[in-house]
């Protein structure tokens, strides 16, 4: 039997605790405890750092925290276009709509409507013609 601290393997605990493992969980453990001492170590000296989107620092590294200021802006851009899309005649603003906000394609858009894809096409230009002018205009 070996005695652990099981502080070394857990390192959220708060208290100090030591606890008796058998000799195959005791060398199970120290291998663990060096791979992840040696992975670490690999990642500090060749500056890497993981992009998975596991708690850390790595999601702030690579889409930072959105400031108060930005995130008002954000809601007005969002207001704003809004505002023009009410403006624009129902079918364009239907079409521009599922073309630019929910990312449908062309195809899509005129098979659900049962229209020709031209006349959509058509439909979206004229659409974002209209919300070009009103930006401009208002913004």
């Amino acid at each position: 039997m070996t005695t652990i601290k099981l502080n070394n393997y857990y390192p959220h605990l708060t208290e100090r605790i030591t606890m008796e493992v058998s000799d195959e969980i005791a060398v199970t453990l120290s291998i663990g405890g060096r791979l992840c001492d040696s992975y670490k170590r690999r990642k500090r000296d060749h500056d890497e750092c993981s992009l998975d989107g596991t708690p850390g620092f790595e999601a702030d590294v690579i889409h930072p925290p959105l400031t108060p200021e930005k995130i008002m802006e954000l809601a007005e851009d969002h207001a704003a276009l809004y505002a023009a899309l009410d403006l624009l005649p129902p079918v364009q603003a239907r079409r521009v709509y599922a073309r630019f906000i929910l990312g449908r394609s062309v195809t899509a858009i005129a098979r659900a409507e049962d229209a020709d894809e031209s006349n959509v096409r058509k439909s979206i230009q004229k659409g974002l013609a209209g919300l070009k002018k009103y930006l401009d205009y208002f913004c």
